[in-house]
């Protein structure tokens, strides 16, 4: 069996060890928000190459709980190779905290989605060395720690669904396919997914998945249902502020997964 032999020594940007568990998003105003949020005594270990981490101890009951909040470039590559190095510097439980990249309504925005299945990541597979025929092999988050946040959000009260999510590199061709210029294509691909309906998109966590199986490690990832198609920035008006409010509910949900 393959042993992952990269070590810390190998990283670029990471050069500490971090905490054993965090939360890792691709938005550095949310990973701030929630740092700021949940913290004691947040500090930033590190902004560069467009990665953030901030560490600090878990509040209320957790006095003595090391943690880390962090913020990685957006799409598989740069992710990944934040997650290699995340991982490379002692995280050992690792959930992506991220935003559902199809069509949310404002119905949609009390409920979270668990993605229980991740396909689609075709460049970093290759990279990895996959054969041809294996790049999009499903990639599937850790059981048990799956299983904790579904507990976790019963506990809370709080609406999930599990759901399949495809890796995507473009954003805006999967959203407004008819302003692409392959419109057909992107379209026979969009009547593919929908076989998997209600299914998520991103564009990261594949790569997250992919990383934790090749250190070994446990990841996992929960999508908020955040409005977007809208005039505004999806953190302003009214939507925005029941984003914001349901964003701590999440991290807190995710942290009691984490730590208990």
């Amino acid at each position: 069996m393959y042993k992952c032999s990269f070590t810390i020594d190998q990283n670029v940007i990471f050069k500490e060890a971090l905490p054993k568990k965090g939360i890792v998003s691709s938005n550095p105003e949310r990973s701030l928000r929630l740092s700021n949020s949940l913290l004691d005594n947040p500090t930033v270990e590190i902004q560069s190459w467009g990665v953030g981490i901030i560490t600090g101890n878990i509040k209320n009951g957790h006095a003595n709980e090391e943690f880390f909040f962090a913020y990685v470039p957006m799409g598989a590559s740069g992710s990944a190779h934040a997650f290699h190095e995340i991982f490379a510097a002692g995280a050992e439980e690792v959930i992506r905290f991220g935003s559902n990249d199809v069509w949310v309504k404002e119905k949609d925005m009390s409920s979270l989605v668990l993605v229980s299945e991740s396909k689609g990541l075709r460049g970093i597979s290759w990279d990895h060395g996959y054969d041809e025929k294996d790049v999009d092999t499903s990639l599937f988050p850790d059981d048990e720690l799956n299983y904790r946040i579904i507990e976790s959000c019963n506990r809370s009260d709080f609406l999930y669904s599990e759901r399949v999510c495809f890796n995507v590199d473009d954003y805006h061709a999967y959203l407004y396919p008819d302003k692409m210029e392959n419109f057909s294509r992107i379209q026979s691909r969009l009547e593919m997914y929908n076989k998997y309906a209600p299914y998520c998109r991103d564009m990261e966590t594949a790569s997250l998945f992919l990383k934790a199986r090749q250190f070994g490690k446990k990841s996992a990832s929960v999508l908020q249902n955040v409005f977007k198609q809208k005039k505004e920035s999806p953190y302003e008006g009214s939507t925005g502020d029941h984003a914001k409010e349901n964003e701590i509910r999440i991290a807190q949900i995710v942290i009691n997964a984490l730590i208990g």
